[in-house]
């Protein structure tokens, strides 16, 4: 199961209805705090995630996972080209810094080595 965490609903929904075509399972969260709060957190392969969102953004969110001891690989997908915040990103942890627009074949590589060869 792949989580998506991003406040922009049309970004959500997109990401969401992409994994289900190549047959991925995703469950999508409108916030951080409601990813955060799932019981079955510890169930998802890993997370996609925007780096910019109101109250806990997407580096909060990572630090908060590391924080809990869950090695969850995390993915970030956001418009910000900032360099500074891709490095703290990656030292933070993250597997993938895309940058929208993306290329859904970056993201399905990605996707194939945290889930050992699917899709």
């Amino acid at each position: 199961m792949i989580a998506i965490v991003d406040d922009d609903a049309a970004v959500r929904e997109a990401l969401f209805d992409f994994l289900q075509v190549e047959n991925l399972p995703a469950r999508a969260f409108a916030a951080a705090a409601d990813f955060l709060a799932d019981p079955a957190i510890a169930s998802f392969a890993c997370v996609i995630t925007d780096i910019r969102m109101p109250d806990i953004d997407g580096l909060e969110l990572q630090r908060r996972l590391r924080a809990r001891g869950s090695a969850m690989p995390v993915i970030f997908i956001t418009s910000t080209s900032e360099e500074a915040t891709r490095v703290r990103a990656m030292r933070g942890g993250a597997i993938a810094f895309l940058t929208k627009p993306f290329d859904d074949e970056a993201l399905l590589g990605i996707l194939r080595t945290v889930l050992g060869g699917r899709p």
